[in-house]
Protein backbone atom coordinates (compact mmCIF):
# COMPACT_ATOMS: atom_id res chain seq x y z
CA UNK A 1 0.00 0.00 0.00
CA UNK A 2 1.31 3.57 -0.61
CA UNK A 3 2.65 5.54 2.21
CA UNK A 4 0.64 7.90 4.24
CA UNK A 5 -2.98 8.30 5.42
CA UNK A 6 -4.26 4.60 5.14
CA UNK A 7 -7.52 5.41 7.41
CA UNK A 8 -8.70 8.48 5.01
CA UNK A 9 -11.89 7.69 3.57
CA UNK A 10 -13.62 8.92 0.03
CA UNK A 11 -15.57 11.42 1.58
CA UNK A 12 -13.34 12.48 3.54
CA UNK A 13 -11.03 13.54 0.61
CA UNK A 14 -14.89 15.10 -0.95
CA UNK A 15 -15.66 16.83 2.59
CA UNK A 16 -11.77 18.36 2.79
CA UNK A 17 -10.99 19.26 -0.67
CA UNK A 18 -11.41 22.90 -0.14
CA UNK A 19 -7.79 22.90 1.53
CA UNK A 20 -6.71 21.21 -2.25
CA UNK A 21 -8.09 24.09 -4.35
CA UNK A 22 -5.09 26.20 -4.72
CA UNK A 23 -3.11 27.98 -7.41
CA UNK A 24 0.38 26.68 -7.62
CA UNK A 25 2.20 29.46 -7.11
CA UNK A 26 5.70 30.86 -8.82
CA UNK A 27 8.14 27.80 -10.48
CA UNK A 28 11.01 28.03 -11.24
CA UNK A 29 13.33 25.91 -13.48
CA UNK A 30 16.82 24.93 -12.90
CA UNK A 31 19.53 23.13 -10.77
CA UNK A 32 18.07 21.57 -7.58
CA UNK A 33 20.17 21.44 -4.14
CA UNK A 34 20.62 17.98 -4.89
CA UNK A 35 21.84 18.11 -8.22
CA UNK A 36 24.20 20.59 -7.22
CA UNK A 37 25.51 18.75 -4.48
CA UNK A 38 25.06 15.12 -6.22
CA UNK A 39 23.03 13.98 -3.96
CA UNK A 40 18.76 13.21 -4.48
CA UNK A 41 16.19 11.57 -1.97
CA UNK A 42 14.96 9.43 -4.60
CA UNK A 43 16.55 7.76 -7.86
CA UNK A 44 15.25 5.51 -10.68
CA UNK A 45 15.18 5.78 -14.59
CA UNK A 46 11.49 6.94 -14.57
CA UNK A 47 9.48 9.01 -12.42
CA UNK A 48 6.02 9.06 -12.47
CA UNK A 49 3.77 11.83 -11.43
CA UNK A 50 0.38 10.51 -10.46
CA UNK A 51 -1.41 7.69 -9.64
CA UNK A 52 -4.30 7.76 -11.39
CA UNK A 53 -5.22 5.36 -14.43
CA UNK A 54 -3.08 7.13 -16.87
CA UNK A 55 -0.21 6.99 -14.72
CA UNK A 56 -0.36 3.44 -12.95
CA UNK A 57 -0.33 2.10 -16.37
CA UNK A 58 3.04 4.46 -17.58
CA UNK A 59 4.60 2.92 -14.32
CA UNK A 60 3.44 -0.77 -14.84
CA UNK A 61 3.91 -0.17 -18.66
CA UNK A 62 7.75 1.08 -17.57
CA UNK A 63 8.47 -1.64 -14.99
CA UNK A 64 7.53 -4.07 -17.39
CA UNK A 65 10.14 -2.39 -19.68
CA UNK A 66 12.49 -3.11 -17.39
CA UNK A 67 12.61 0.48 -15.52
CA UNK A 68 13.29 1.43 -12.51
CA UNK A 69 9.85 3.56 -11.19
CA UNK A 70 9.08 6.13 -8.61
CA UNK A 71 5.36 7.30 -8.38
CA UNK A 72 4.66 10.04 -6.87
CA UNK A 73 1.12 11.26 -5.47
CA UNK A 74 0.41 14.52 -3.81
CA UNK A 75 -2.75 13.23 -2.39
CA UNK A 76 -2.87 11.56 0.85
CA UNK A 77 -4.70 8.32 -0.97
CA UNK A 78 -3.77 6.92 -4.65
CA UNK A 79 -6.08 6.42 -7.80
CA UNK A 80 -7.11 10.10 -8.44
CA UNK A 81 -10.69 11.27 -10.19
CA UNK A 82 -9.89 7.62 -12.23
CA UNK A 83 -11.39 6.03 -8.64
CA UNK A 84 -14.29 8.45 -8.68
CA UNK A 85 -15.14 7.14 -12.38
CA UNK A 86 -17.12 4.47 -14.05
CA UNK A 87 -13.78 2.42 -14.74
CA UNK A 88 -15.29 2.31 -18.35
CA UNK A 89 -12.20 2.06 -21.44
CA UNK A 90 -13.55 3.10 -24.25
CA UNK A 91 -10.88 0.89 -26.64
CA UNK A 92 -11.26 0.32 -30.56
CA UNK A 93 -10.23 -3.05 -32.18
CA UNK A 94 -10.60 -4.69 -28.68
CA UNK A 95 -10.75 -8.54 -28.03
CA UNK A 96 -14.19 -8.71 -27.23
CA UNK A 97 -15.07 -7.12 -31.05
CA UNK A 98 -12.68 -9.70 -32.17
CA UNK A 99 -14.38 -12.88 -30.39
CA UNK A 100 -17.67 -11.34 -32.20
CA UNK A 101 -16.01 -11.19 -35.05
CA UNK A 102 -16.31 -7.47 -35.73
CA UNK A 103 -13.38 -6.07 -37.51
CA UNK A 104 -12.99 -2.44 -36.33
CA UNK A 105 -10.17 -1.56 -39.03
CA UNK A 106 -8.04 1.30 -38.64
CA UNK A 107 -8.81 3.52 -41.67
CA UNK A 108 -12.36 3.18 -40.44
CA UNK A 109 -12.20 3.99 -36.88
CA UNK A 110 -9.29 6.44 -37.32
CA UNK A 111 -11.53 8.34 -39.99
CA UNK A 112 -14.61 8.23 -37.20
CA UNK A 113 -12.58 9.90 -34.44
CA UNK A 114 -10.82 12.43 -37.11
CA UNK A 115 -14.80 13.60 -37.89
CA UNK A 116 -16.04 14.26 -34.32
CA UNK A 117 -12.81 15.61 -33.45
CA UNK A 118 -12.22 17.92 -35.72
CA UNK A 119 -15.43 18.26 -37.44
CA UNK A 120 -14.99 21.45 -38.83
CA UNK A 121 -11.71 20.72 -40.83
CA UNK A 122 -12.49 16.55 -41.76
CA UNK A 123 -12.64 15.66 -45.41
CA UNK A 124 -11.68 12.33 -45.97
CA UNK A 125 -11.02 13.42 -49.61
CA UNK A 126 -8.17 15.50 -48.32
CA UNK A 127 -4.07 14.27 -47.09
CA UNK A 128 -4.77 13.45 -43.66
CA UNK A 129 -8.12 13.41 -43.96
CA UNK A 130 -8.07 17.54 -43.77
CA UNK A 131 -6.87 17.54 -40.04
CA UNK A 132 -3.09 17.96 -39.98
CA UNK A 133 -0.14 15.32 -40.45
CA UNK A 134 0.44 15.47 -36.64
CA UNK A 135 -3.18 15.14 -35.48
CA UNK A 136 -3.90 12.27 -38.00
CA UNK A 137 -0.40 10.95 -36.38
CA UNK A 138 -1.70 11.27 -32.77
CA UNK A 139 -5.64 9.85 -33.62
CA UNK A 140 -3.57 6.96 -35.39
CA UNK A 141 -1.18 6.32 -32.22
CA UNK A 142 -4.32 5.98 -30.15
CA UNK A 143 -5.68 3.22 -32.38
CA UNK A 144 -2.39 1.28 -32.66
CA UNK A 145 -1.74 1.23 -28.99
CA UNK A 146 -4.92 1.16 -27.58
CA UNK A 147 -5.94 -2.36 -27.24
CA UNK A 148 -2.79 -3.63 -27.01
CA UNK A 149 -1.82 -1.65 -23.96
CA UNK A 150 -5.10 -3.58 -22.55
CA UNK A 151 -3.77 -7.15 -23.89
CA UNK A 152 -0.28 -6.12 -22.21
CA UNK A 153 -1.75 -5.23 -18.99
CA UNK A 154 -3.83 -8.01 -18.89
CA UNK A 155 -0.48 -10.16 -19.68
CA UNK A 156 1.24 -8.82 -16.64
CA UNK A 157 -1.47 -9.48 -14.22
CA UNK A 158 -1.79 -5.65 -14.20
CA UNK A 159 -5.63 -5.86 -14.49
CA UNK A 160 -8.87 -7.44 -15.38
CA UNK A 161 -11.47 -6.51 -17.99
CA UNK A 162 -14.48 -7.63 -19.99
CA UNK A 163 -16.76 -6.40 -22.27
CA UNK A 164 -19.20 -3.69 -20.88
CA UNK A 165 -22.68 -3.87 -21.60
CA UNK A 166 -25.64 -1.61 -21.33
CA UNK A 167 -27.33 -3.51 -18.46
CA UNK A 168 -30.77 -2.48 -19.18
CA UNK A 169 -30.59 -3.82 -22.23
CA UNK A 170 -27.28 -6.36 -21.80
CA UNK A 171 -25.99 -5.41 -25.43
CA UNK A 172 -22.54 -3.50 -26.00
CA UNK A 173 -22.57 -0.04 -25.85
CA UNK A 174 -23.31 2.66 -28.11
CA UNK A 175 -20.69 5.37 -29.01
CA UNK A 176 -21.59 9.23 -28.51
CA UNK A 177 -21.94 10.00 -32.21
CA UNK A 178 -23.20 6.21 -33.32
CA UNK A 179 -25.14 7.97 -36.16
CA UNK A 180 -22.64 9.25 -38.55
CA UNK A 181 -21.32 7.31 -41.82
CA UNK A 182 -17.68 7.39 -40.97
CA UNK A 183 -18.63 5.78 -37.65
CA UNK A 184 -18.39 1.43 -39.05
CA UNK A 185 -17.95 0.09 -35.59
CA UNK A 186 -21.09 1.84 -33.34
CA UNK A 187 -21.34 -0.02 -30.14
CA UNK A 188 -18.66 -2.83 -28.69
CA UNK A 189 -16.03 -0.75 -28.17
CA UNK A 190 -16.24 -0.45 -24.63
CA UNK A 191 -14.56 -2.55 -21.42
CA UNK A 192 -14.81 -2.84 -17.99
CA UNK A 193 -12.85 -3.70 -15.23
CA UNK A 194 -13.79 -6.68 -13.72
CA UNK A 195 -14.62 -6.74 -9.64
CA UNK A 196 -13.02 -9.21 -7.08
CA UNK A 197 -15.20 -11.87 -8.15
CA UNK A 198 -13.66 -11.93 -11.61
CA UNK A 199 -16.97 -12.31 -13.42
CA UNK A 200 -18.81 -9.14 -12.49
CA UNK A 201 -17.56 -5.81 -14.31
CA UNK A 202 -17.28 -2.88 -11.49
CA UNK A 203 -16.49 0.80 -11.47
CA UNK A 204 -13.78 3.26 -11.18
CA UNK A 205 -12.52 1.82 -7.87
CA UNK A 206 -12.18 -1.71 -9.00
CA UNK A 207 -9.93 -0.73 -12.23
CA UNK A 208 -7.99 1.23 -9.81
CA UNK A 209 -8.03 -1.77 -7.18
CA UNK A 210 -6.48 -3.72 -9.79
CA UNK A 211 -3.81 -0.65 -11.15
CA UNK A 212 -2.70 0.33 -7.67
CA UNK A 213 -2.97 -3.48 -5.95
CA UNK A 214 -0.23 -4.28 -9.16
CA UNK A 215 2.04 -1.17 -8.31
CA UNK A 216 1.97 -3.13 -4.96
CA UNK A 217 2.88 -6.34 -6.12
CA UNK A 218 5.35 -5.74 -7.96
CA UNK A 219 7.30 -2.82 -5.55
CA UNK A 220 6.85 0.21 -7.32
CA UNK A 221 7.31 2.43 -4.59
CA UNK A 222 4.80 5.04 -4.25
CA UNK A 223 5.16 8.32 -2.48
CA UNK A 224 1.82 9.83 -1.45
CA UNK A 225 1.71 13.22 0.26
CA UNK A 226 4.31 14.09 -2.81
CA UNK A 227 3.40 17.57 -4.22
CA UNK A 228 5.91 18.30 -7.37
CA UNK A 229 6.42 21.67 -7.76
CA UNK A 230 8.58 22.12 -10.54
CA UNK A 231 10.99 20.08 -12.83
CA UNK A 232 14.71 19.81 -12.35
CA UNK A 233 17.19 20.02 -15.90
CA UNK A 234 20.64 19.89 -16.71
CA UNK A 235 22.56 21.92 -18.22
CA UNK A 236 21.89 20.92 -21.57
CA UNK A 237 18.43 21.87 -20.94
CA UNK A 238 16.71 17.81 -20.31
CA UNK A 239 14.58 17.12 -17.67
CA UNK A 240 16.65 15.33 -15.39
CA UNK A 241 14.24 15.20 -12.02
CA UNK A 242 11.83 16.53 -10.18
CA UNK A 243 10.99 18.29 -7.17
CA UNK A 244 8.07 17.72 -4.54
CA UNK A 245 6.77 19.57 -1.61
CA UNK A 246 5.94 16.64 1.59
CA UNK A 247 5.47 17.35 4.91
CA UNK A 248 6.72 21.19 5.03
CA UNK A 249 10.31 19.61 3.17
CA UNK A 250 11.79 19.51 -0.14
CA UNK A 251 12.12 16.18 -1.37
CA UNK A 252 14.31 15.88 -4.87
CA UNK A 253 13.71 13.29 -7.28
CA UNK A 254 16.17 12.02 -9.86
CA UNK A 255 14.88 10.15 -13.11
CA UNK A 256 17.99 8.73 -15.03
CA UNK A 257 15.48 8.43 -18.47
CA UNK A 258 12.62 10.94 -18.18
CA UNK A 259 9.52 12.01 -15.78
CA UNK A 260 6.02 11.62 -17.03
CA UNK A 261 3.45 13.75 -15.53
CA UNK A 262 -0.27 11.70 -15.58
CA UNK A 263 -1.89 14.24 -13.08
CA UNK A 264 -5.70 16.06 -13.38
CA UNK A 265 -6.77 18.93 -14.81
CA UNK A 266 -7.17 22.15 -13.02
CA UNK A 267 -11.52 21.86 -12.52
CA UNK A 268 -10.56 22.31 -8.69
CA UNK A 269 -8.32 25.76 -9.06
CA UNK A 270 -10.71 28.20 -9.42
CA UNK A 271 -8.26 31.05 -11.01
CA UNK A 272 -7.55 28.64 -14.03
CA UNK A 273 -11.37 28.29 -14.07
CA UNK A 274 -12.05 31.93 -14.82
CA UNK A 275 -9.44 32.65 -16.93
CA UNK A 276 -9.38 29.65 -19.54
CA UNK A 277 -13.30 28.88 -19.44
CA UNK A 278 -15.77 30.98 -21.22
CA UNK A 279 -18.92 30.12 -18.95
CA UNK A 280 -18.07 29.09 -15.01
CA UNK A 281 -17.44 25.39 -14.22
CA UNK A 282 -19.72 25.16 -11.42
CA UNK A 283 -18.49 22.33 -9.92
CA UNK A 284 -16.77 18.72 -11.34
CA UNK A 285 -16.51 15.28 -10.51
CA UNK A 286 -13.03 15.13 -10.70
CA UNK A 287 -10.42 14.30 -7.39
CA UNK A 288 -10.87 17.75 -5.35
CA UNK A 289 -6.77 18.00 -5.89
CA UNK A 290 -7.29 18.37 -9.30
CA UNK A 291 -5.78 21.69 -9.70
CA UNK A 292 -3.60 21.67 -13.04
CA UNK A 293 -0.60 21.88 -11.35
CA UNK A 294 1.04 20.58 -14.67
CA UNK A 295 0.37 23.93 -16.43
CA UNK A 296 2.77 25.69 -14.74
CA UNK A 297 5.14 23.22 -14.07
CA UNK A 298 5.57 22.80 -17.66
CA UNK A 299 4.79 26.20 -18.51
CA UNK A 300 8.21 27.08 -16.58
CA UNK A 301 10.14 24.61 -18.76
CA UNK A 302 9.01 25.99 -21.72
CA UNK A 303 5.85 23.84 -22.77
CA UNK A 304 3.15 24.84 -25.09
CA UNK A 305 -0.26 24.97 -24.44
CA UNK A 306 -3.65 24.02 -26.28
CA UNK A 307 -6.71 23.98 -25.83
CA UNK A 308 -7.22 25.35 -22.67
CA UNK A 309 -10.83 25.96 -22.79
CA UNK A 310 -11.36 21.79 -23.21
CA UNK A 311 -12.71 19.64 -20.75
CA UNK A 312 -15.06 16.63 -20.09
CA UNK A 313 -18.42 18.26 -19.74
CA UNK A 314 -21.53 17.54 -18.12
CA UNK A 315 -24.48 19.43 -16.80
CA UNK A 316 -24.99 19.83 -13.19
CA UNK A 317 -27.28 20.83 -10.46
CA UNK A 318 -26.08 24.45 -9.77
CA UNK A 319 -27.19 24.82 -6.10
CA UNK A 320 -25.60 21.39 -5.37
CA UNK A 321 -22.51 22.35 -6.91
CA UNK A 322 -22.81 25.96 -4.96
CA UNK A 323 -22.61 24.18 -1.32
CA UNK A 324 -19.55 21.56 -2.60
CA UNK A 325 -18.15 22.15 -6.42
CA UNK A 326 -16.67 18.85 -5.34
CA UNK A 327 -19.47 16.69 -6.47
CA UNK A 328 -20.15 12.83 -6.89
CA UNK A 329 -22.08 12.61 -10.01
CA UNK A 330 -23.21 15.13 -12.73
CA UNK A 331 -26.72 15.24 -14.76
CA UNK A 332 -25.21 12.90 -17.28
CA UNK A 333 -28.46 11.84 -18.91
CA UNK A 334 -31.66 13.79 -17.64
CA UNK A 335 -34.19 11.83 -17.11
CA UNK A 336 -38.20 11.18 -17.89
CA UNK A 337 -40.12 11.79 -21.28
CA UNK A 338 -42.50 14.62 -20.84
CA UNK A 339 -39.41 17.07 -19.92
CA UNK A 340 -37.51 19.79 -21.73
CA UNK A 341 -34.81 22.32 -20.87
CA UNK A 342 -34.97 25.47 -21.59
CA UNK A 343 -33.29 28.81 -21.30
CA UNK A 344 -33.43 32.24 -20.19
CA UNK A 345 -36.01 33.09 -22.37
CA UNK A 346 -38.26 30.06 -22.49
CA UNK A 347 -36.73 27.98 -25.43
CA UNK A 348 -35.63 25.21 -26.05
CA UNK A 349 -31.92 24.91 -27.55
CA UNK A 350 -30.93 21.67 -27.46
CA UNK A 351 -31.58 17.91 -27.81
CA UNK A 352 -31.88 17.26 -23.81
CA UNK A 353 -30.96 13.86 -24.51
CA UNK A 354 -28.17 14.15 -26.07
CA UNK A 355 -24.67 12.79 -24.34
CA UNK A 356 -23.55 15.01 -21.67
CA UNK A 357 -20.67 16.40 -22.95
CA UNK A 358 -21.65 17.62 -26.39
CA UNK A 359 -25.29 18.75 -24.56
CA UNK A 360 -23.41 20.67 -22.07
CA UNK A 361 -21.73 22.89 -25.27
CA UNK A 362 -24.80 24.48 -25.53
CA UNK A 363 -24.32 26.48 -22.23
CA UNK A 364 -21.32 28.39 -23.84
CA UNK A 365 -23.85 29.29 -26.93
CA UNK A 366 -22.82 33.29 -26.92
CA UNK A 367 -25.64 35.77 -28.30
CA UNK A 368 -23.82 38.50 -30.29
CA UNK A 369 -26.49 40.46 -30.59
CA UNK A 370 -27.26 41.15 -26.47
CA UNK A 371 -23.38 40.62 -25.67
CA UNK A 372 -24.77 37.78 -23.80
CA UNK A 373 -24.83 33.57 -22.83
CA UNK A 374 -28.49 33.07 -22.74
CA UNK A 375 -27.91 29.47 -21.89
CA UNK A 376 -25.34 29.81 -19.16
CA UNK A 377 -28.39 28.24 -17.04
CA UNK A 378 -30.62 26.06 -18.05
CA UNK A 379 -34.00 25.06 -16.97
CA UNK A 380 -35.20 21.33 -16.52
CA UNK A 381 -39.09 21.73 -16.32
CA UNK A 382 -41.57 18.48 -16.12
CA UNK A 383 -44.33 17.33 -15.52
CA UNK A 384 -45.87 15.16 -12.16
CA UNK A 385 -45.71 11.88 -14.78
CA UNK A 386 -42.01 12.76 -15.02
CA UNK A 387 -41.32 13.21 -11.13
CA UNK A 388 -43.54 10.20 -10.05
CA UNK A 389 -42.61 7.61 -13.30
CA UNK A 390 -38.88 8.22 -13.58
CA UNK A 391 -38.62 9.22 -9.72
CA UNK A 392 -34.68 8.51 -7.85
CA UNK A 393 -33.08 8.71 -11.34
CA UNK A 394 -30.50 11.07 -10.52
CA UNK A 395 -31.18 14.47 -10.30
CA UNK A 396 -34.95 13.70 -9.85
CA UNK A 397 -35.89 12.68 -5.59
CA UNK A 398 -37.70 9.43 -4.88
CA UNK A 399 -40.15 11.42 -4.03
CA UNK A 400 -41.61 15.00 -6.57
CA UNK A 401 -40.50 17.77 -4.07
CA UNK A 402 -37.84 15.68 -2.31
CA UNK A 403 -35.21 17.57 -2.56
CA UNK A 404 -34.58 21.20 -1.81
CA UNK A 405 -32.99 21.82 -5.55
CA UNK A 406 -36.59 21.09 -7.06
CA UNK A 407 -38.71 24.46 -7.90
CA UNK A 408 -42.48 23.15 -7.91
CA UNK A 409 -45.91 25.17 -9.06
CA UNK A 410 -49.27 24.75 -9.70
CA UNK A 411 -48.86 26.69 -13.05
CA UNK A 412 -46.30 27.22 -15.44
CA UNK A 413 -46.73 31.19 -14.64
CA UNK A 414 -46.26 30.17 -10.80
CA UNK A 415 -43.32 28.19 -11.70
CA UNK A 416 -41.52 30.79 -13.57
CA UNK A 417 -42.14 33.06 -10.71
CA UNK A 418 -40.62 30.94 -8.25
CA UNK A 419 -37.63 30.66 -10.79
CA UNK A 420 -37.09 34.34 -10.50
CA UNK A 421 -37.11 34.20 -7.00
CA UNK A 422 -34.67 31.29 -6.57
CA UNK A 423 -32.30 33.30 -9.57
CA UNK A 424 -32.55 35.83 -6.89
CA UNK A 425 -30.63 34.12 -4.00
CA UNK A 426 -28.01 32.78 -6.03
CA UNK A 427 -27.80 36.08 -8.08
CA UNK A 428 -24.20 37.08 -6.07
CA UNK A 429 -22.79 33.63 -7.63
CA UNK A 430 -23.97 33.63 -11.20
CA UNK A 431 -23.26 37.01 -12.20
CA UNK A 432 -27.15 38.18 -11.34
CA UNK A 433 -28.65 35.77 -14.43
CA UNK A 434 -32.10 36.12 -14.53
CA UNK A 435 -35.37 34.77 -16.52
CA UNK A 436 -36.34 37.64 -19.66
CA UNK A 437 -39.36 39.18 -19.33
CA UNK A 438 -41.39 37.12 -21.59
CA UNK A 439 -39.64 33.47 -20.08
CA UNK A 440 -43.38 32.49 -19.16
CA UNK A 441 -44.79 32.93 -22.31
CA UNK A 442 -42.22 31.45 -24.46
CA UNK A 443 -42.20 28.63 -21.92
CA UNK A 444 -46.23 27.77 -22.77
CA UNK A 445 -45.09 28.13 -26.33
CA UNK A 446 -41.83 25.86 -26.19
CA UNK A 447 -44.13 23.19 -24.33
CA UNK A 448 -46.73 23.57 -27.06
CA UNK A 449 -44.50 22.86 -29.49
CA UNK A 450 -42.81 20.14 -27.81
CA UNK A 451 -46.00 18.20 -26.98
CA UNK A 452 -46.40 18.20 -30.60
CA UNK A 453 -43.31 16.78 -31.56
CA UNK A 454 -44.13 13.89 -28.98
CA UNK A 455 -47.46 12.76 -30.13
CA UNK A 456 -45.97 12.36 -34.09
CA UNK A 457 -42.57 10.74 -32.33
CA UNK A 458 -40.57 13.12 -34.18
CA UNK A 459 -38.91 16.08 -32.33
CA UNK A 460 -38.25 18.74 -35.18
CA UNK A 461 -35.86 21.16 -33.92
CA UNK A 462 -33.62 18.87 -32.37
CA UNK A 463 -34.06 15.35 -33.37
CA UNK A 464 -34.44 14.32 -29.60
CA UNK A 465 -34.72 10.75 -29.86
CA UNK A 466 -34.09 9.70 -33.64
CA UNK A 467 -30.68 8.03 -33.23
CA UNK A 468 -29.76 5.11 -31.26
CA UNK A 469 -27.57 7.20 -28.81
CA UNK A 470 -30.74 8.64 -27.48
CA UNK A 471 -33.01 5.93 -27.18
CA UNK A 472 -30.83 3.03 -25.99
CA UNK A 473 -28.76 5.38 -23.31
CA UNK A 474 -32.48 6.52 -22.35
CA UNK A 475 -33.36 2.76 -21.70
CA UNK A 476 -30.04 2.62 -19.36
CA UNK A 477 -30.22 5.87 -17.55
CA UNK A 478 -34.07 7.13 -17.35
CA UNK A 479 -36.35 3.29 -17.11
CA UNK A 480 -39.56 3.64 -15.75
CA UNK A 481 -39.70 3.29 -11.99
CA UNK A 482 -41.72 -0.20 -11.07
CA UNK A 483 -44.17 1.42 -8.35
CA UNK A 484 -45.51 4.38 -10.72
CA UNK A 485 -49.20 5.41 -11.57
CA UNK A 486 -48.31 6.27 -14.96
CA UNK A 487 -48.18 3.86 -17.58
CA UNK A 488 -45.00 2.81 -20.58
CA UNK A 489 -44.96 5.57 -22.89
CA UNK A 490 -46.98 4.55 -25.47
CA UNK A 491 -45.83 7.47 -28.00
CA UNK A 492 -43.67 6.90 -30.96
CA UNK A 493 -40.88 7.93 -29.68
CA UNK A 494 -40.08 6.58 -26.00
CA UNK A 495 -38.04 9.44 -25.16
CA UNK A 496 -40.50 12.23 -25.45
CA UNK A 497 -44.08 11.95 -23.76
CA UNK A 498 -46.14 15.31 -23.80
CA UNK A 499 -46.79 17.44 -20.43
CA UNK A 500 -49.66 17.41 -19.06
CA UNK A 501 -52.19 20.34 -19.48
CA UNK A 502 -52.62 20.76 -15.82
CA UNK A 503 -50.00 20.89 -13.10
CA UNK A 504 -48.00 20.41 -10.87
CA UNK A 505 -45.47 21.64 -12.86
CA UNK A 506 -41.47 20.96 -11.72
CA UNK A 507 -38.06 22.51 -12.71
CA UNK A 508 -34.81 22.03 -11.67
CA UNK A 509 -31.71 24.50 -12.47
CA UNK A 510 -28.64 23.04 -14.24
CA UNK A 511 -24.93 24.69 -14.81
CA UNK A 512 -21.71 24.03 -16.77
CA UNK A 513 -19.89 21.17 -14.71
CA UNK A 514 -17.55 18.86 -15.96
CA UNK A 515 -16.17 15.48 -14.79
CA UNK A 516 -12.47 17.24 -15.35
CA UNK A 517 -10.61 19.99 -17.72
CA UNK A 518 -8.38 18.76 -20.45
CA UNK A 519 -6.37 21.10 -22.00
CA UNK A 520 -2.93 21.56 -21.19
CA UNK A 521 0.68 21.25 -22.28
CA UNK A 522 0.82 19.37 -26.06
CA UNK A 523 2.31 16.24 -26.69
CA UNK A 524 3.53 14.54 -29.54
CA UNK A 525 2.85 10.81 -31.09
CA UNK A 526 5.63 9.88 -28.69
CA UNK A 527 3.98 11.28 -25.54
CA UNK A 528 6.77 13.82 -25.40
CA UNK A 529 5.88 17.54 -24.22
CA UNK A 530 6.14 20.09 -27.17
CA UNK A 531 8.37 23.37 -25.94
CA UNK A 532 6.77 26.63 -27.89
CA UNK A 533 9.29 25.91 -31.15
CA UNK A 534 7.32 22.85 -31.39
CA UNK A 535 10.30 20.16 -30.51
CA UNK A 536 10.23 18.16 -27.32
CA UNK A 537 11.47 18.94 -24.10
CA UNK A 538 14.24 16.13 -23.82
CA UNK A 539 12.74 14.00 -20.59
CA UNK A 540 9.40 15.14 -20.49
CA UNK A 541 6.28 13.49 -21.29
CA UNK A 542 2.18 13.64 -20.30
CA UNK A 543 -1.22 11.57 -20.69
CA UNK A 544 -4.62 12.37 -19.22
CA UNK A 545 -6.29 15.04 -18.13
CA UNK A 546 -3.68 17.31 -17.43
CA UNK A 547 -2.59 17.80 -20.84
CA UNK A 548 -3.81 18.82 -24.02
CA UNK A 549 -6.03 16.11 -24.94
CA UNK A 550 -5.03 14.28 -28.19
CA UNK A 551 -9.07 13.71 -29.32
CA UNK A 552 -9.42 17.49 -28.55
CA UNK A 553 -13.18 18.48 -27.42
CA UNK A 554 -14.49 15.50 -28.71
CA UNK A 555 -15.83 12.63 -26.23
CA UNK A 556 -15.77 9.37 -28.55
CA UNK A 557 -17.78 7.05 -25.93
CA UNK A 558 -18.22 5.68 -22.91
CA UNK A 559 -14.93 5.09 -21.55
CA UNK A 560 -13.16 7.74 -23.65
CA UNK A 561 -11.10 9.30 -20.90
CA UNK A 562 -9.66 6.68 -19.43
CA UNK A 563 -8.83 4.84 -22.51
CA UNK A 564 -6.97 7.36 -23.13
CA UNK A 565 -5.40 8.11 -20.51
CA UNK A 566 -4.19 4.78 -20.07
CA UNK A 567 -3.44 4.53 -23.88
CA UNK A 568 -0.68 7.10 -23.77
CA UNK A 569 0.16 6.21 -20.32
CA UNK A 570 1.47 3.22 -22.10
CA UNK A 571 2.69 5.65 -24.97
CA UNK A 572 4.87 7.40 -22.86
CA UNK A 573 6.25 4.75 -20.76
CA UNK A 574 7.15 2.93 -24.03
CA UNK A 575 9.32 6.13 -25.42
CA UNK A 576 10.98 7.06 -22.40
CA UNK A 577 12.20 3.53 -22.22
CA UNK A 578 14.64 4.03 -25.24
CA UNK A 579 15.84 7.47 -23.86
CA UNK A 580 19.81 7.21 -23.17
CA UNK A 581 20.44 7.67 -19.37
CA UNK A 582 21.25 11.33 -18.52
CA UNK A 583 23.83 12.83 -16.60
CA UNK A 584 22.60 14.63 -13.76
CA UNK A 585 24.75 17.70 -13.77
Amino acid sequence: MAEGNKNLTRRQVIVGASAATVTLGAVTLGSSKAQAAGRWDHESDIVVVGSGAGASTAALIAHDNGDSVTVLEKAPIVGGTSAKSAGVLWIPNNFALRGRKIEDKKEDCVRFMARYSYPERFNASQPNLGIGERNLAMLETFYDNASPTIERLQKIGALEVAEWRMFALDRPATDYLDHVLENKVPAGRTLGPLKADGKTVGLGVDLMIHLNGALKKKGIPVLVNHRVVRVVTNPAGRVVGVEAESGGKTVTVRARKAVIFGTGGYAHNPEFVATYQRVPIYGACAHPWSTGDFINIAGAAGARLGYMAGAWRTQILLEEALQNPNLAAGVFFPPGDSMLQVNRYGKRVVDEKRNYNDRTEIHAQFNPTEAEYPNHLMFMVYDERTADGFAGAYPLPEKPTGAPYVISADTLDGLAAKLAERLKDVGPKTGNFSLSADFAANLKASIVRYNAFAKTGKDEDFSRGKHSYDTEWHAVFSPMHPGSKYPKNPSPNATMHPLSAKGPYYAIILASGCLDTNGGPQIDPKGRVLNTKDQPIPGLYGAGNCIASPSRYAYWGAGHTLGNAITWGAVAANNAHAETPSEAE
